[in-house]
């Protein structure tokens, strides 16, 4: 049997004990925890004692699983001052991992086997695929509006903003190589491909806009494109983004549901005219907020929809349905994400999911 110890005391290894620890102490051989914080040093968590870390100088374990969100630091605590290997330390989605294994171990999908030999050599992330490694390094030049007070990057010729919370310039690189990776031609959270596409001359919404790569990459194509955002530092970072096309325009600051309620408002009350191309990315909102676009999308005749299917364990299936029940035809983007903030759920997801419902109709 596996031995394993856990540092962190915390929310995140008290959420992980709620949702793991049964399977995890009846798998491996938890011998405890370790934290840095001496007042909680020969106490006990989860019945289990709590160590200093000078433990590890007489411990014989296999595994150091860190609960805590200070993965890095604590890596480097450990690696510097005991005799464990990289190999040895493990982030908080340890066990995760562990579950997403076993519970797809035996699939006869292709493409979820290729996802399991790549969780299963290079451990989990949200896109386990080899094609992220090139973003990891790539070269992105990072420009500061000082008349404005925000960063900038040059996105495909033209110039995209980070909101002010944004204040370095590896915070806004980091960022910026995972959107570019996010949108590679094989990522399965890829919203738009060769056939499927933004025409010349469509009436677009982009709900959920954040920093606005979907829409600056079609913005020249659209005749007309609403941006749905709540996020008030975003959305003053795309005005100085889309500033340049001010005359097809429009900024919605609302909260898409299928019901209407001062912050909270249906694409029905808030476009009256036929659109021809759809994009959400909501946070998990996405199955209510097509809900109350029905009679939008009953009018729109020539409609494309790219609605985010990974934010909860079943949003595939909803999405679907409301779509084909729409008389749109479905289909997904190929390949699998394994995202872990479920947005309506209050555990970690061990399920993969697809990124991308599209829906069709008209073409």
């Amino acid at each position: 049997m596996e031995k394993i110890i856990l540092w962190g005391t915390g929310k995140i290894a008290n959420d992980v004990m709620e949702q793991f620890g049964l399977n995890a102490i009846e798998t491996y051989e938890i011998l405890g925890f370790i934290d840095n914080d001496c007042r909680k040093q020969g106490q006990y968590f989860y019945n289990l004692p709590i160590y200093s870390p000078q433990i590890l100088n007489s411990l014989d374990c296999d595994k150091i699983v860190i609960l805590t969100d200070y993965f890095d630091v604590i890596s480097k605590q450990i690696r510097e001052n005991f005799s464990y290997e990289e190999n040895q330390i493990k982030n908080k989605y340890f066990f995760c991992e562990r579950a997403i294994l076993a519970r797809y171990q035996s699939s006869c999908d292709e493409e979820i086997k290729e996802v399991i030999s790549n969780i299963t050599e290079t451990g989990l992330t949200i896109f386990n695929y080899d094609y992220v490694n090139k973003y990891q390094h790539q070269e992105v030049c990072v420009e500061y509006d000082s008349e404005c007070g925000m960063y900038f990057v040059v996105h495909n010729g033209k110039k995209m903003y980070f909101k002010k919370s944004f204040n370095s310039e590896p915070m806004v690189r980091d960022y910026y190589r995972n959107l570019i990776s996010e949108q590679d031609k094989e990522s399965p959270h890829r919203y738009l491909d060769g056939s499927f596409k933004v025409e010349v001359g469509d009436v677009v919404v982009d709900a959920g806009v954040a920093e606005g790569n979907f829409a600056l990459d079609i913005v020249d194509a659209s005749s007309k494109l609403y941006l749905i955002e709540t996020d008030n530092e975003w959305i003053e970072a795309l005005k100085k983004t889309f500033q340049p096309y001010n005359h097809k325009i429009v900024f919605i600051h609302k909260y898409l549901t299928s019901y209407d309620d001062g912050i909270y408002a249906t694409l029905d009350s808030l476009i009256k005219e036929p659109i021809n191309f759809l994009k959400m990315d909501i946070e998990g909102n996405e199955w209510d907020a097509l809900k109350g676009s029905r009679k939008l999308i009953e009018k729109s005749k020539r409609l494309r929809c790219a609605v985010c299917s990974y934010h909860t364990d079943y949003d595939e299936i909803l999405i679907k349905e409301e779509l084909i029940r729409q008389k749109l035809s479905c289909h997904v983007t190929n390949g699998y994400m394994w995202f872990p903030y479920l947005t309506q759920n209050r555990y970690i997801s061990t399920t993969l999911h697809r990124g991308i419902v599209r829906g069709e109709r008209g073409y």
